[in-house]
């Protein structure tokens, strides 16, 4: 057995052994993370529901739509500390000092479960990819129109946007999700319900307050007997700006892949910056990658720790690992979505910030 286990055995019967407390610990954070996460949402919410005069099923169809949202909060840090006491669990009964007195290396002995955690994490980004967006405006829908009753004064059907105003009419084809970009764009200007102005644009973009620069444009006014003028490129005051256009403002969260790349293409042309939706663009590819590199300094950490109380010593030292990390990478996409810091920098530091404690803590083991 001793002999089956320091070569790894046909099907690798070491690893099925470190794996085991996994299956236990880790559902166990995740309802233990997502939970007190829900129960600090339905308090902050409660209080703006009565007063709002809403239903409580709204409110837990609100934190419904939410989940998706904090699993993906809470899933690498509940991956990561999952296998962080997984191993704590094995090294109570000496089980991890006979390994290492078999030739396991610390290496060896933490890949199980950053394998595990890779795999896992893909597996989990691709349920977020499917469920995040479409939960997150659900849940923003539900909270902004259905309890807070703030009405929408938009319409976005079959790709195309209907918009009545108080004195203007607008038909227009949204080619981003922040409205900035229009195609096919038919605007009535009305006074007293009296046409005043017909505008059409096969693109309109959108540049600061009301002002929009037009291309491919006809412009027929009441003042000049409704006579059409073409434009090649013109800039003009249609009197909106696309905030008024979306009756519920999307957030980056809420944006598929697809919707982000849209979003830093019309930015970038625009010469506006695009930090942000980059930034979220990097971290969602990186997002997989979170567990692991979370897990590894911690693992390796506890590790480093032998002899008397070595079993809270190293578990206090990854937990704060985790957290501190964790912490940090948030602090990354921040910095990186505010512009104060290049996105290509902080994805370096995201990656080799963990990798740096990892060495450290190696060096101490040996």
């Amino acid at each position: 057995m001793a002999l089956e286990l320091a070569e790894g055995g046909p099907v690798k019967l070491y690893q099925r052994y470190l794996l085991a407390p996994l299956g236990l610990f880790l559902p166990l954070f995740l309802l233990a993370f997502s939970g007190l996460y829900l129960l600090v949402e339905f308090f902050e919410r409660l209080e703006d529901l009565l007063y709002a005069g809403g239903r409580i099923d709204l409110l837990l169809l609100y934190l419904l739509y939410r989940l998706p949202e904090i699993l993906f909060q809470v899933w690498p840090p509940a991956m990561a500390l999952a296998a962080l006491v997984s191993l704590a669990f094995l090294s109570r009964g000496n089980e991890l000092l006979a390994l290492r007195s078999l030739g396991f290396s610390p290496w060896r002995l933490i890949t199980p479960y950053l394998l595990a955690s890779l795999t896992l994490s893909f597996l989990v980004s691709g349920l977020l990819a499917v469920t995040l967006p479409a939960s997150t405006y659900r849940a923003l829908y539900t909270w902004e129109v259905r309890v807070k009753r703030h009405r929408p004064a938009t319409l976005l059907a079959s790709g195309r946007l209907f918009f009545s105003g108080p004195d203007f009419m607008l038909w227009a084809r949204p080619l981003e999700p922040g409205g900035e970009l229009l195609a096919d764009l038919l605007l009535v200007k009305k006074k007293k319900d009296q046409p005043e102005a017909y505008i059409y644009a096969r693109r309109a973009r959108f540049l600061r307050k009301k002002r929009w620069q037009l291309e491919e444009a006809l412009v027929a006014e009441r003042s000049q007997n409704f006579a059409p003028k073409r434009y090649s490129s013109q800039e003009l005051d249609l009197g909106f700006s696309p905030e008024i256009l979306l009756s519920i403002k999307r957030p980056l969260k809420a944006l598929s892949l697809h919707e982000l790349l849209a979003r830093y293409r019309f930015l970038k042309a625009s010469g506006l910056s695009p930090a942000a939706p980059l930034a979220e663009i990097f971290y969602r590819f990186s997002y997989p990658f979170l567990a692991p590199l979370l897990a590894a300094p911690a693992l390796l950490a506890f590790l480093s720790f032998r002899g008397k109380r070595a079993l809270a010593k190293g578990l206090s030292t990854g937990l704060l690992l985790t957290v501190l990390l964790y912490g940090f990478f948030i602090l990354l996409k921040i910095l990186a979505a505010r512009g104060h810091l290049p996105v290509w920098l902080a994805t370096l530091l995201l990656w080799t910030s963990p990798l740096v404690f990892a060495i450290f803590s190696l060096r101490k083991t040996y």
